[in-house]
């Protein structure tokens, strides 16, 4: 819908182009009463929306232990599970000492992140790991479908409550033949820890998963202290030996979390996993989707913008508006809205290229969130984008540039971040507002 002669533009200074024969002329707006005559409002300009779903994604460096598996009623069944190799200790404590075995310990921190109802319980297992985490192909860069053997008999499984325990130490005991083990060769100083290859030739990793006849939830853990997964527990052998323990970490650069889907009876039955597809909303019943643990992005094109510049060569977009409008099934019990997005630029290789700044402050926009707590129907994220407007206009007709929301996962705030939003057939859909001059 076009509307013309309204403004909403407070406080701007802005070029306005007129045209006298063949020549350009600018003319200072200061406008602040919504009257202009020369701006035209476009209410909803035209956008399309796709699902952009990589064949595989990156899920190291993030540090954050990924297990668990649920049934979303959307995308299907996602199921995670997380590998590790581990550290030597600091300092061996315990070299030429007489020193008796208590326990070894796996230790993680509960983040409070989660992927489905956390008031059930869930049930972990832990195994250790036969073959070494390493790809000579991608380097230190682990992916979503990379895994690597393990052992068939756990060395420790605990069923854990997870509700209310945000940031609390949680402490799964791991067989005691393993710990006795370990503790006997850093007594003897072995050659097998007597490096960090050595030991992780020796001792390969650990592989965290959980029995899925108990667990209903994706949970998101971090190292339970900044030295400690694996926690080895002894005691002196004299009069009144004070208990003691040696940490060993994990290597931050192969710890990554393997994540599987089955999309089997639900809107995303088409897709195929471990291939790159552009999936647009109008094969997905007007909606495109942002699932962190999918590694889907929500690409936005803009196919008739070009149109304006044919209406009038020297226009000039004063202000783009683009909203957000979260479907209800982004937000219904147990799921949340994302506390932050972002657009990145792109073309037409779907590769993300920069992020869209802040036109005031050229900070990373996080996009502004909206909650409408009373219906609901106004919830939505909004963003400025007039720079990437004008910028897309004036490469011309050849322009491929596009935009792809995304979420903010990274680092030791990792979790699930996800996000269903309707195209423009639907009246809650995405929407572009545009405020013109020169037409």
């Amino acid at each position: 819908m076009i509307r013309k002669n309204i403004v909403i533009i407070i406080g701007l200074l802005v070029f306005i182009v007129a045209i006298s024969s063949c020549d350009k002329v600018n003319v200072t707006l200061d406008d602040t009463s919504g009257t202009d005559p020369n701006i035209t409002y476009f209410e909803n300009y035209k956008t399309e929306i796709a699902t952009y779903k990589p064949d595989s994604f990156a899920t190291s460096y993030h540090e954050v232990f990924s297990v668990g598996s649920h049934v979303d009623p959307v995308f299907g069944k996602v199921t995670a599970n997380s590998y590790a190799q581990v550290e030597l200790p600091l300092s061996n404590k315990v070299l030429d000492q007489s020193v008796t075995f208590d326990s070894l310990e796996l230790v993680l921190r509960s983040n409070g992140q989660f992927y489905g109802d956390s008031s059930l319980p869930i049930s972990l297992q832990v195994y250790h790991l036969s073959q070494l985490i390493q790809n000579t192909i991608t380097g230190d860069t682990y992916y979503n479908n990379d895994s690597f053997t393990h052992d068939p008999v756990p060395i420790g499984q605990q069923r854990l409550s997870l509700y209310g325990r945000t940031g609390e130490l949680l402490h799964i005991r791991l067989s005691d033949n393993l710990g006795q083990e370990l503790l006997d060769k850093f007594k003897a100083g072995s050659d097998e820890i007597s490096t960090q290859d050595n030991f992780s030739n020796y001792f390969k990793g650990i592989f965290i998963t959980s029995d899925n006849s108990v667990t209903n939830s994706v949970a998101y853990f971090n190292s339970g202290t900044d030295s400690a997964l694996l926690r080895l527990h002894y005691h002196q052998n004299v009069v009144f030996s004070t208990p003691d323990y040696m940490d060993m970490n994990y290597t931050k650069a192969r710890q990554f979390n393997h994540v599987s889907f089955d999309h089997t009876g639900t809107i995303f039955s088409t897709v195929i996993n471990n291939t790159t597809q552009l999936i647009p909303s109008t094969d997905t019943y007007g909606q495109s989707f942002l699932n962190s643990n999918l590694g889907t992005y929500i690409k936005i094109s803009f196919p008739t913008l070009l149109n304006l510049k044919e209406l009038h060569p020297y226009i000039q977009v004063v202000k783009a508006e683009l909203i957000i409008k979260p479907d209800i099934k982004s937000f219904t019990a147990p799921y949340q809205l994302p506390n932050a997005l972002y657009l990145l630029t792109t073309d037409n290789t779907n590769v993300p290229v920069d992020a869209i700044t802040d036109p005031v402050t050229e900070s990373i926009e996080w996009g502004n969130l909206n909650i409408d707590h009373l219906y609901a129907e106004n919830t939505s994220y909004s963003f400025d984008i007039t720079k990437f407007i004008n910028t897309k206009i004036g490469e011309g007709q050849f322009s491929t540039s596009a935009l792809l929301l995304t979420n903010s996962l990274s680092g030791n705030t990792a979790g699930i971040q996800r996000l269903i939003t309707n195209d423009q057939s639907n009246n809650k859909g995405i929407q572009l507002k545009l405020y013109v001059l020169g037409l």
